[in-house]
C-alpha cells in the first residue's frame, strides 16, 4: 500500500522551532510506520522549504513540492487546489491528512487527524478569520474523510458536539510520549543542564509549568495561584515558565507576577530544546489549561516520578486518571490548594509519582503508530466513500 502523509497543510507548526507537537506527530509515525510495516511504501508531500521531518530512507518517497506558500492563508488555497494534483500524479492507495483540515478535492480515501478544537469555544485564540475558516472546513473534511481520527474520548465527544455531525468513522488513537524523554529519565542529570538550572533559579526548588503561552494555557491564573500558595505556605518555590511566547506576552506575564507579589519568583524561559531537565529537576509541574485536544505536558512529568496538578476537565482529566492532583483550573484558591498539598504532603506525592509512571508508560508511540495503522488501511479498504453517507 501506497500511504500519502501531509507536510503541506501543517505548515511551519512541523519545523523544528515550532511550538506544540506536530513535528514530533509526523516524524514518530514515520519512524514507527517503517519499522513495523516495511510493506508500505510512505509518500510524503512536503513544501520545499520545509524542515525535513525524516531522512531519505528505503521504503520512503518525498515529493518536494514547488510554490507552497508560507503565508496561512495562501496555503489554504494550494492545499485544496495544487496538492490534490501532487497527490493524484503519486497514485497514492490512501492520504494521512495530519493537520485538521482535509483537501477536499482528493479521489482517494482519507483518514483526518483533528489537532485542535479551540477555534470553537475560543475563537480569540486563533484569530476570528482563521476560525471561520476552520468552522467552515472542518465539518466539510470530517464529511470528506473515510476515518478521522481524535486523540482522546473527551475530544471524540466535543468534535460530535461542535459539528453536529454523526461520525461513524470516528477513531481515538492517543499520542505517544518521546522516546528519548522516556530514555532521559533513566539518566542521571548531566553538569550542565544542572548549572543552567542553577542560574535560572538561583538554586531554590521551583514548580514547572511546560507550554506556549497561549491564551487558553491558563498562565495568568497560574501565577495568581502560585502567589496565594506561596504565601499561605510560605513556599521557596519559584515559578518556571518553559516555552515559546504565544498569544499572552512575556511582558504581560511579569506585569501579572509583579501585581501578584511574585516577580522575583517568577522564570521566564522562552523555548527550550529538551525539557527532561527540567521535569527531573521539578518539585512539581502543573498543567491547569482551559482545553487541550491531548495534552503532553500532563503525562510528560510522569515519567520522572514528578507529581502533576492539571485541570479536572476534558483530555487532561482523562489523561491524568488518578495519577495528578484535579482542580478546577479557573479556581484561583482551589489550584493554590492543591499546589500546596501536592508540595508539602509527602505520601500524597509518592503516591502521584508511582502513579504517574504507571500511567505514562501506557502512551507509546509504538501503540500510536500501530493503532493508526489500522485505521489507514480501514480506510484504504473502505475506498473513497465518505463516513458520514455509510
Amino acid at each position: 500500500m501506497r500511504i500519502g502523509i501531509d507536510n503541506v497543510s501543517a505548515g511551519e507548526a512541523t519545523s523544528r522551532t515550532a511550538p506544540g507537537g506536530m513535528r514530533e506527530y509526523i516524524t514518530q509515525l514515520i519512524i514507527e510506520f517503517r519499522r513495523q510495516a516495511p510493506q508500505h511504501q510512505l509518500v510524503v508531500f512536503a513544501p520545499r522549504w520545509a524542515d525535513p521531518v525524516v531522512e531519505d530512507a528505503d521504503g520512503i518517497e518525498i515529493v518536494t513540492l514547488s510554490g507552497v506558500p508560507r503565508p496561512k492563508t495562501l496555503r489554504v488555497l494550494y492545499q485544496q487546489t495544487m496538492l490534490p494534483v501532487a497527490v493524484g500524479r503519486a497514485g497514492v492507495d490512501v492520504f494521512f491528512a495530519i493537520a485538521t483540515v482535509a483537501p477536499l478535492a482528493l479521489r482517494v480515501p482519507v483518514v483526518l487527524s483533528i489537532q485542535f478544537l479551540q477555534f470553537y469555544d475560543m475563537p480569540e485564540a486563533y484569530g476570528r478569520l482563521r476560525s471561520a475558516y476552520l468552522r467552515a472546513l472542518v465539518p466539510a473534511s470530517l464529511k470528506k474523510a473515510a476515518r478521522t481520527i481524535v486523540f482522546t474520548r473527551s475530544a471524540a465527544k466535543d468534535l460530535v458536539r461542535f459539528t453536529g455531525l454523526d461520525l461513524p468513522g470516528l477513531r481515538i488513537v492517543p499520542h505517544g510520549i518521546d522516546p528519548a524523554l522516556v530514555e532521559a529519565s533513566r539518566q542521571r542529570d548531566t553538569a550542565v543542564a544542572g548549572k543552567q538550572l542553577l542560574e535560572l533559579t538561583g538554586g531554590r526548588p521551583f514548580v514547572v509549568y511546560v507550554s506556549a503561552t497561549y491564551p487558553y494555557k491558563n498562565h495568568v491564573t497560574l501565577i495568581k495561584a502560585f502567589a496565594r500558595a506561596k504565601k499561605a505556605a510560605n513556599l521557596p518555590h519559584v515559578l518556571m515558565l518553559v516555552g515559546s511566547e504565544a498569544g499572552v506576552s512575556f511582558a504581560d506575564l511579569e506585569r501579572e507576577a509583579r501585581l501578584a507579589g511574585v516577580a522575583d519568583a517568577l522564570v521566564l524561559t522562552g523555548r527550550v530544546e529538551n525539557v527532561a531537565p527540567f521535569y527531573r529537576s521539578a518539585d512539581l509541574a502543573v498543567m491547569p489549561s482551559l482545553y487541550e485536544t491531548f495534552g503532553f505536558p500532563v503525562i510528560e512529568p510522569m515519567v520522572f516520578g514528578c507529581p502533576v496538578v492539571t485541570s479536572n476537565i476534558g483530555s487532561a482529566a482523562e489523561l491524568a486518571g488518578d495519577a495528578a492532583l484535579l482542580v478546577d483550573p479557573r479556581d484561583v484558591a482551589a489550584l493554590a490548594d492543591a499546589m500546596v498539598r501536592a508540595l508539602m504532603d509527602g505520601e500524597l506525592r509518592s503516591g502521584l509519582a508511582a502513579r504517574g509512571r504507571d500511567r505514562a508508560a501506557v502512551f507509546t508511540w509504538a501503540a500510536t503508530a500501530a493503532q493508526t495503522l489500522r485505521v489507514l488501511e480501514e480506510a484504504a479498504a473502505v475506498g473513497a466513500e465518505p463516513a458520514t453517507a455509510r
